[in-house]
C-alpha cells in the first residue's frame, strides 16, 4: 500500500518564543490527530537550517481528504489557525505533497 504525504515548512521569525512556538505545533499535532493523520515534526539540519518541517502522513489520497475536510470543519482548528496566524512567530516557507510510489 502506498502511502500520502503532506509537509507544510516553516522558519521561526528572529526572537521568537521557541516555547510559544513549540506550543501551538503541539495543538496542531493534537488536531490533525484527531482527525486521521499520523504527525511528526522535524528539524532541517542540512540546506535551509533552522526551517522546521511538520508532517502528516495518511494510508491514501482519500484520507488526506477527509482529515482536511474535518479539520476546515472544525472550528477548534480554525480558532488555532487565526491564533497561529495572529501570534507572528513564524512564518511559512513551503508546503509539498508528496505520493510514495511502490518500487
Amino acid at each position: 500500500m502506498s502511502s500520502v504525504v503532506i509537509e507544510y515548512v516553516y522558519q521561526p521569525n528572529p526572537g521568537a518564543d521557541m516555547k510559544a512556538l513549540m506550543e501551538l505545533t503541539k495543538e496542531a499535532t493534537d488536531l490533525w490527530k484527531k482527525h486521521g493523520a499520523k504527525v511528526s515534526l522535524w528539524a532541517v539540519q542540512v540546506g535551509d537550517i533552522g526551517h522546521l518541517t511538520f508532517r502528516a502522513q495518511f494510508a491514501s489520497s482519500a484520507k488526506l481528504g477527509a482529515t482536511l475536510d474535518a479539520l476546515n470543519g472544525d472550528e477548534t482548528f480554525n480558532a488555532w489557525r487565526a491564533r497561529s496566524n495572529k501570534s507572528g512567530l513564524a512564518q511559512w516557507v513551503c508546503s509539498n505533497q508528496s505520493y510514495e510510489i511502490p518500487i
